[in-house]
């Protein structure tokens, strides 16, 4: 490829290619140094992925040992977690299917309700844009998870990220006409920066990049899952001396909602809250410090 195909295929006609730390950041929101961003996935797969592989020559094949995992998490790990957030005061984002709205409201009501930041994560996370073939496919999946969302709330949601998290081509401009004001779609930067599409503008906060999901502590046990999160927050902290850093940990609830799972990330946050200069921020705090900043220029 040329350059300017480069240009359009990697989208750096609306992200940066050179994200950069300002020379006003120097600190967050209310003078720390460390943003601690938790996401939670609150999501539904209408077809489940099996946990294991269904038995030789299965005829039926719909996994429900998979789907059981799926409803735990929307009815008892998510609580769960809500509970081990409430215990220490902090606030995180919950990202979630459109489906967990229509077939779990409460659980989405309650998210709200005890303060938390809610986004969006598609309508069905067994269906990730990539294959949708049109970009008003795609479209409609997000509008019809926004509206499941919304009449579940009454409140407007304005964050996303795909599943995946694997945005296609369309998924920016989809994202600017919808009005979100932030994404988690990329992995790509220490810092938020801004997106600028045709002039509307949206902050991408993040994802896990450089951190972990509990995707990646789970199969190390939950002594070595802990200590591995700790080690990786003390690098990070050790490096907000010299500027500051943002440290994201994203959950599953039908995951980090079980009890080991859950005691894990109750450790943790008591372990990054015994720092100085360490606070936790939703997404959507992130995002608007973000714009009100750098989105003026």
């Amino acid at each position: 490829m040329t350059f300017p195909d480069f240009v359009e295929a990697y989208q750096w006609n609306y992200r940066p290619q050179h994200p950069r730390r300002p020379d006003w950041f120097r600190e967050w929101p209310g003078g720390t140094r460390m943003a601690v961003m938790l996401i939670l996935l609150h999501e539904w797969e209408s077809v489940p992925d099996p946990v294991r592989p269904m038995p030789r020559g299965a005829h039926h094949t719909f996994d429900y040992l998979a789907l059981g995992a799926r409803e735990y998490g929307a009815r008892f790990g998510i609580w769960r977690l809500l509970d081990v957030l409430d215990r220490h005061d902090v606030k995180a984002t919950v990202i979630t299917s459109g489906l967990v709205a229509e077939l779990f409201p409460e659980s989405v009501r309650e998210v709200r309700a005890r303060g938390h930041d809610l986004a969006t994560h598609g309508w069905d996370q067994s269906m990730h844009p990539p294959v949708f073939k049109t970009k008003d496919d795609e479209r409609n999946s997000i509008v019809k998870s926004i509206a499941a969302l919304e009449h579940a709330t009454k409140e407007r949601i304005v964050g996303y990220m795909s599943q995946g998290p694997r945005p296609t081509p369309n998924t920016l401009e989809i994202c600017a006409e919808l009005g979100f004001v932030w994404t988690a779609d990329y992995s790509d930067s220490d810092v938020p920066y801004i997106i600028d599409v045709n002039g509307k503008k949206i902050a991408s906060v993040g994802y896990v990049m450089p951190n972990y999901t509990d995707n990646n502590l789970v199969p190390l046990g939950l002594d070595a899952g802990l200590r591995q999160l700790k080690e990786a927050f003390d690098v990070s902290y050790e490096e907000s001396h010299r500027h500051p850093m943002k440290f994201c940990y994203a959950c599953h609830v039908h995951i980090s909602g079980r009890t080991g799972m859950s005691n894990l990330l109750d450790q943790f946050i008591g372990y990054a809250l015994r720092h100085d200069g360490v606070r936790f921020y939703p997404c959507i705090d992130i995002a608007n410090f973000w714009l009100e900043h750098e989105g003026q220029s």
